[in-house]
């Protein structure tokens, strides 16, 4: 009898210890469905995409950083910052009314068709809801629900996930990873709304670690995007 009664306080003190730390804060699942259905509901969105680590090329140039304006549901005004040996310079990409329009430097603004169009992605269709970020959010695999932090004043959900080469190659066609990509995502606890993720993995050239932070904001904040004038 006394050694069962002994065996009382560590059964306890271990259900305490089971109750109290070891679980997470939040469930990632749950968060990472929220924050799809949020984000399939943009009409207008900003976004900054910063290369962190790797090479990844664009048309014969190598990528530092895309910042663009997107209007759902097919249009975007992207500029590219690309480097050229050592040369680095702006590149425009504006997607409006189904036409494509490239401005490099010291050139006029020209519409672009065929293969020359089809080679930049049209941001919008990242935040399509069927097919683009929104869709592909909550199929990731391993989610984990890392911690509630603070970005930018605002409460937020630290949550990881895997996709596969596939899904991240659907949202981007440059991201072509040859494994499984590593994703962070930090989802607004208020409004479940990303502004911030970071994808890691070998899509960089030739098949290369690389890895992209990606800035999302101006959640349906007012946008211009038009067509050029005849005179640009």
């Amino acid at each position: 009898m006394r050694g069962n009664l002994a065996v009382v306080p560590a059964l306890a003190l271990m259900a305490i210890v089971a109750c109290s730390g070891s679980q997470p804060a939040g469930d990632a699942n749950k968060i990472l469905r929220e924050s799809a259905n949020a984000m399939a509901q943009l009409q207008t969105v900003s976004a900054t995409l910063k290369l962190t680590k790797g090479t990844i090329s664009i048309q014969g140039f190598t990528l530092v950083s895309a910042k663009t304006a997107v209007r759902m549901p097919n249009d975007s005004d992207t500029t590219y910052t690309v480097k050229q040996q050592d040369v680095s310079f702006k590149l425009q990409i504006l997607i409006v009314g189904g036409h494509v329009y490239e401005h490099i430097p010291f050139t006029p603004m020209r519409e672009i068709t065929g293969p020359e169009a089809e080679a930049f992605p049209n941001m919008a269709k990242l935040f399509d809801p069927t097919t683009g970020f929104p869709a592909v959010i909550p199929a990731g695999t391993a989610k984990k629900y890392v911690a509630s932090e603070q970005l930018d004043g605002v409460t937020v959900d630290h949550v990881s996930t895997l996709y596969t080469p596939e899904q991240v190659r659907g949202l981007l066609a440059a991201l072509n990873s040859s494994g499984p990509v590593a994703a962070d995502l930090w989802v607004r606890s208020s409004d479940h709304l990303i502004p911030k993720a970071v994808l890691a993995g070998a899509f960089g050239d030739a098949g290369a670690q690389a890895a992209i932070e990606v800035d999302i904001s101006s959640f349906n904040a007012a946008v211009s995007i038009a067509s050029p004038s005849p005179s640009q």
